[in-house]
């Protein structure tokens, strides 16, 4: 086993300081990242007293579990970090819930939702069992609201709680699209306001993408009809759709924001090791853990970045460390074991349904850092057949020290009715977990680890960061990938400094370098689903990734994507179009009553004062006039030197319309936001990041001083406050402000570590 190192860096540091460690009743931390890791280490060890452990035996297993961690080896979820030894909250990310349809069921999960939540869990929903809107109840005589209202109840429950007062609330909404409300569904977020911290996917199956393939019927009706047909029958009730009409819809909005996802139930159930408890209905939020209404992920990840050996012969060479990898397998199998008996749960049926099934979700992270390490392209078969090892070398020996923990400790109480049981045709005679794997999202954990997110690509490789500091609070500093700035063997400030020039980090990589460390962006889709199916054949739940499309792409793109990871044997697929969710603008529900006048703006003053800024872009110095009327904004000009006409005419456009929207009373924050963050050739401004001709206007009007815009010549400039239509993409950081990435079905930050799923 490798010597346990201590080596977080400056930023995991204050991560952890301002998230994780345990506070004093001042709000100061009384840990450090030994002090949690040891509580952590020792919580998981002390289990073992149940079963007999001797306390030598305890303190082997306590080092060990200490060992894996300090040295970054390995990984758990937020909850277990931060609640350990505490006594308090869960330690487990997430849940699902099913939602039956009557009123008395509605209000306890409502009321369920809410525990799990304060207790610091996600949850995933099931509305499929709901009847549809208007359908008639028998003992009221009156007619149900319908799903979407329901999931409208549960989106304001969810805005009450912070997750175990550390995080916002996340979640999952899915229905079947054989349900006969699956059309209010699909659209269910276009209007901003309604539903808050919900992720939504639509449930589909083997039936419904034949059925879309063949150009055939499907049947919208209550109780739920799964078949498919050649043509409607004009006796049946309900109403039939065609097939691929459905399917175009979920395709365009997935286009258009990046949902819904899609999951295929069927697929997922083929796994299902105690179909006797039930069917699965739905995931957790992010899609890696489909579950039961009632269980939970109990996840942490091995950091494979670190599996390098380094072998000293004439020609040096690297090496994935399969042996340590295994080795480390065994102890990480033991530990979330160990999670399940000492976690705790918000409610006596989640505790009943966690026991019964003992699942875990052992993954991997830094997957990107080990390919760079090896010289390998994420986009090469070279990667699959890594891929293929990995996941091969991790379903083998979860399987197989599972195993033999059932028989030291018994088998899952599940298990006697269980697939798996070799009694009922299975390969097993004991299993402690009903699942073992599942590659979740790493977020916040992966930057603890200064590795790279799951098995995602590198996302960028030199980017600026928040440094959480307090000596440097709030100074944007350069980020340049640790493993490229050894490559080019460069210093850090000769690094930035090029950088600040203007330059892009590509210009000091040759083109087998640059072949090597490949961004996400840069992948095509293809590559992408290729990996996820790869893993997907040894994880026996899902697998949490997102498919990335440049800006660029099409409905058409979206469909080959979905069509492709249907033929992989995907269980499901995430996409996110670059610049879809920044771009997203939805009306406000607050004032759509009232009838809204605008006047045109008054004859543009003969004499206007203004000042220029010149700003470096990746198409040429471009120099932004902002023009004021009374210290009040009013238009805006930019001009780009040595660029070609199409860049000027789109230029020019773009400041006719941010001036238009000036002049009519559109609120600066508002174009600042729909501006900041759109990327096309992004360089460096003094320490700053320009991602493109738009980005660099935005970052202008943001500086401008903070001064009301033009109000369209009539009193008090429009605010924030008083603008029905607002900008809601969800694209900047709640905590600093940066711009959110998605990867792995998430959103996080870059710039402070913030992550939608910890």
């Amino acid at each position: 086993m490798k010597a346990a190192t201590y080596n977080l860096t400056d930023n995991a540091s204050k991560i952890l300081e301002k998230r994780y460690y345990l506070k004093g009743e001042d709000g100061n931390p009384i840990e450090d990242a030994k002090g949690m890791f040891g509580r952590v280490a020792r919580t998981m060890a002390e289990v073992e007293y149940k079963y007999g452990a001797t306390g030598k035996q305890v303190k082997e297993l306590e080092r060990e579990f200490f060992d894996l961690m300090w040295a970054l080896d390995f990984v758990p979820n937020s909850p277990t970090l931060m609640n350990a030894g505490t006594g308090q909250g869960t330690m487990s990310a997430c849940y699902v819930m099913d939602i039956p349809d009557s009123m008395e069921d509605i209000m306890r999960v409502a009321h369920d939702q809410a525990m799990i939540e304060k207790f610091g869990g996600g949850i995933g929903f099931s509305l499929s069992a709901l009847r549809p809107k208007g359908q008639g109840i028998s003992t009221t005589q009156g007619k149900a609201c319908g799903p979407i209202h329901v999931l409208k109840v549960l989106s304001q429950v969810g805005t009450m709680i912070t997750q175990g007062g550390k995080r916002d609330g996340a979640h999952m909404a899915i229905m079947e699209i054989y349900h006969p409300d699956i059309e209010e569904f699909i659209h269910c977020k276009n209007t901003e306001g309604q539903i808050t911290n919900f992720n939504i996917s639509i449930g589909a199956d083997s039936n419904f993408m034949q059925a879309v393939r063949q150009d055939q019927y499907i049947h919208l009706t209550w109780p739920l009809d799964r078949t498919y047909y050649d043509a409607p029958i004009e006796s049946m009730d309900g109403r039939f759709i065609k097939a691929s009409n459905l399917y175009n819809e979920i395709i365009k909005g997935a286009w258009m924001n990046g949902e819904p996802g899609m999951v295929w139930l069927d697929r997922i159930n083929q796994d299902n090791s105690t179909p006797m408890l039930g069917q699965i209905n739905a995931t957790n939020p992010c899609g890696e853990q489909p579950l039961l209404s009632g269980e939970s992920c109990n996840l942490g990840s091995i950091n494979v970045g670190n599996f390098i050996e380094y072998v000293d012969t004439p020609v040096p060479n690297t090496f994935f460390d399969e042996e340590r990898f295994a080795t480390v397998i065994t102890t990480c199998v033991r530990f979330l074991d160990n999670v399940v008996d000492a976690n705790q749960h918000p409610t006596e049926y989640t505790t009943a349904m966690n026991q019964s099934t003992r699942k875990i979700g052992l993954g991997i992270m830094g997957f990107a850092d080990l390919l760079v390490r090896l010289n390998i392209p994420y986009d090469s078969d070279e990667a699959i057949k890594l891929a293929d090892k990995i996941g091969f070398v991790l379903k083998e020996q979860a399987d197989k020290i599972s195993a033999e923990i059932g028989k030291q400790k018994d088998s899952f109480p599940a298990f006697d009715k269980s697939p798996l049981n070799k009694i009922n045709g299975g390969a097993w005679e004991a299993m402690r977990n009903a699942w073992r794997l599942s590659i979740a999202p790493t977020g916040t954990i992966s930057m603890i680890a200064n590795c790279s997110s799951g098995i995602e690509p590198l996302f960028a490789l030199a980017y600026k960061k928040h440094n959480m500091s307090a000596a440097l609070e709030n100074m944007e500093l350069f980020y340049i990938n640790d493993d490229l700035k050894q490559r080019l063997d460069m210093s850090h400030t000769a690094i930035a400094e090029y950088l600040d020039d203007g330059h892009s980090i590509d210009g000091l990589m040759d083109p087998q370098l640059r072949k090597v460390f490949t961004v996400s962006d840069e992948i095509n889709y293809d590559n992408h689903i290729k990996m996820q199916a790869t893993f997907q054949k040894y994880v026996d739940s899902g697998i949490s990734k997102t498919i990335n499309l440049p800006s660029e792409a099409t409905e058409a793109d979206i469909a080959v994507a979905y069509d492709q990871a249907w033929d992989l044997n995907c269980k499901g697929i995430t996409v996110y179009r670059r610049g879809s969710r920044e771009r997203e603008v939805l009306v406000s529900t607050a004032n759509m009553t009232e009838t809204a006048s605008i006047e045109a703006p008054d004859s543009r003053p003969p004499i206007l004062v203004g000042s220029t800024t010149a700003m470096p872009t990746g198409h040429g110095k471009m120099y932004v006039t902002v023009n004021y009327d009374k210290d009040q904004m009013y238009e805006v000009f930019a001009t780009i030197g040595k660029t070609g006409k199409c860049q000027a005419a789109d230029t020019e456009a773009m400041c006719r319309l941010i001036s238009t929207a000036i002049q009519y009373g559109i609120p600066a924050e508002v174009i600042t936001k729909q501006l900041l963050g759109i990327t096309c050739c992004p360089v460096w401004n003094n320490s700053k990041m320009v991602l493109s001709l738009a980005d660099g206007i935005g970052q202008v009007l943001s500086g401008s001083g903070g001064v009301s815009i033009h109000a369209n010549g009539h009193g008090d400039a429009t605010t924030l406050e008083n603008f029905s239509e607002i900008v809601v993409g969800g694209s900047r950081c709640p905590e600093c402000d940066g711009a959110l990435f998605m990867s792995e079905g998430c959103s996080s930050c870059m710039e402070c570590g913030y992550s939608k799923c910890g």
